[in-house]
């Protein structure tokens, strides 16, 4: 994982502002960083998600950590699992996602892929090949913390459009 910062024309790097901010440390079990990685502001803090292990893997998950600069560094969470499967309700491989906040509420949402059941195994093209894309509840303890999310079979309901 890597970040810098943009020069003024926003479509180039600054010199020298380059900086690699991969999380160390950690395992595949919890926060071990291999790809995905999504950042978004919340209450002065900069949280940083990320997908752990392979595709196939009953392991693949969203990790976290946070920061209070964009460029790190970024302090991995006590408990970072975010998302993870959920193989008795047949959710599997959640990882790669995006944060959504509902403007002017504290209200966040995790977008995220997923893979369907019957493209688990065996397929031609290995597990992964059809993924679908799922809506949970983010929600946050009073300390920041983000609250394990629990993947859902039928998503979240509508969002309910607020009068100003």
């Amino acid at each position: 994982m890597a970040g810098a910062e943009l020069n003024d024309d926003m479509t180039s790097l600054k010199p020298g502002t380059t900086k690699v901010m991969t999380p160390r440390g950690g395992s595949l079990q919890d926060y071990a960083y291999r790809e995905g990685t999504y950042v978004f502001y919340r209450n002065g803090k900069y949280y940083f998600h990320w997908s752990v292990d392979d595709t196939g893997s009953p392991n693949y998950h969203v990790a976290y950590g946070t920061s209070d600069s964009p460029l790190g560094p970024i302090k991995v969470a006590e408990k970072p699992i975010v998302l993870i499967q959920d193989a008795n309700n047949e959710i599997y491989g959640p990882a790669h996602n995006s944060v959504l906040q509902i403007p002017g509420r504290d209200e966040w949402y995790i977008i995220y892929h997923r893979i369907n059941k019957d493209y688990l195994y065996p397929t031609p093209n290995g597990p992964g090949f059809h993924r679908q894309v799922c809506i949970d509840k983010m929600e946050f303890n009073e300390d920041g913390t983000i609250r394990p999310v629990t993947p859902t079979r039928e998503g979240v309901k509508p969002i309910k459009k607020v009068k100003k």
